[in-house]
């Protein structure tokens, strides 16, 4: 098997989709709108023949651009999007920041994250990077709020559970694209993110239902009852994902424009926060938590039709994510 090496410009920012296009057509001299060069994959026995493209021009090679390529899927990041390949002779440092963070943001994702964490997220990522600070230093601390929400829930300290709470799902945010942007991804690190992820909703769930019967004891049945069925409808829509992804090959919030669309709201970790916290502000935690319960039975439900209407789909032509 030929060793395929890149050779890029110092200045050049190239995304990994820009990277996975550059091996996947070696020989093409990836440049900007403007002509400045940016970067090649060539076989290692014409590295010579592919420095010198780079220095002097494009010599037998094909030249193209971002905006010719066009869009491309990316499964890891759940949308359709151009490949990042900018100059840090066209655009300023700042500028290229934001375009190379806005590039890991996943396209399909809860409206928290979607549209409350972009910014102070950029910043963080943007400061963090800059420190040198390692993104399994952020995940560590991730699941070190992780444990103190739980606590702060099963003490009945409900306000500031829920601070905790949320400054870990904004981590949550921070980490993997402060992984992306700096290429410091490992296997540990993906291993620690959705590890705490799986396993924190229910540990969160059940907490939050002792202190709130700790402070309610008289509705002790009502928060119980609510969160066997917050449980139980957590293990069965990760089911029905898991399920979907291996029936279909791709995220089942992918299937059709209406579920990444039901994504935004779906009964996942940061959707039930945000109930949790409209309910703290009116004082009501035990009709909010109970509010969290019958969510999570109609988006479980409606997870569970739209599997069974993929499958139906599917016996008819092979399915595909709908932003491919």
């Amino acid at each position: 098997m030929l060793e395929t090496l890149i050779v890029a410009d110092a200045n050049a920012v190239i995304d990994d989709q820009a990277i996975q296009w550059l091996v996947d057509n070696p020989g093409t001299v990836l440049v900007t709108a403007a002509g400045d060069k940016l970067a090649i994959a060539i076989e290692a026995a014409r590295l010579p023949l592919a420095v010198a493209a780079m220095e002097d021009g494009p010599a037998e090679f094909s030249v193209t651009t971002p905006a010719a390529i066009g869009e491309v899927y990316s499964r890891k990041l759940r949308r359709r999007s151009g490949l990042i390949a900018i100059s840090l002779n066209e655009l300023t440092e700042q500028d290229a920041e934001r375009t190379l963070f806005n590039s890991v943001y996943k396209g399909v994702t809860d409206l928290v994250t979607k549209w409350a964490w972009p910014r102070p997220a950029f910043l963080v990522t943007r400061m963090a990077a800059r420190w040198g600070v390692h993104p399994n230093h952020v995940s560590f601390v991730g699941l070190a709020l992780t444990v103190l929400a739980g606590w702060l829930f099963f003490t009945s300290s409900m306000v500031a559970g829920l601070a905790a709470a949320w400054a870990m799902t904004f981590l949550d945010t921070v980490d993997g694209k402060l992984a992306r942007v700096t290429v410091t991804s490992s296997k540990f690190g993906n291993w620690l993110d959705h590890g705490n992820d799986i396993i924190h909703p229910p540990l969160w769930w059940l907490c939050l239902a002792h202190g709130l019967a700790l402070g309610q004891p008289e509705s002790g049945r009502e928060i119980w009852t609510a969160c066997a069925i917050i449980l139980a409808c957590y293990v069965v829509a990760r089911a029905i994902e898991v399920s979907f992804h291996l029936l279909f090959g791709f995220n089942a919030f992918l299937f059709r424009t209406f579920d990444t669309w039901f994504r935004l709201i779906v009964s996942r970790r940061n959707v039930l926060l945000l109930i949790m916290t409209l309910g703290g502000l009116f004082g009501e935690w035990v009709g909010a938590f109970a509010i969290c319960a019958g969510w999570s039975l109609v988006s479980t439900a409606i997870q569970a039709i739209r599997i069974v209407q993929a499958w139906l789909a599917a016996r008819k032509q092979p399915l595909k994510p709908c932003l491919a």
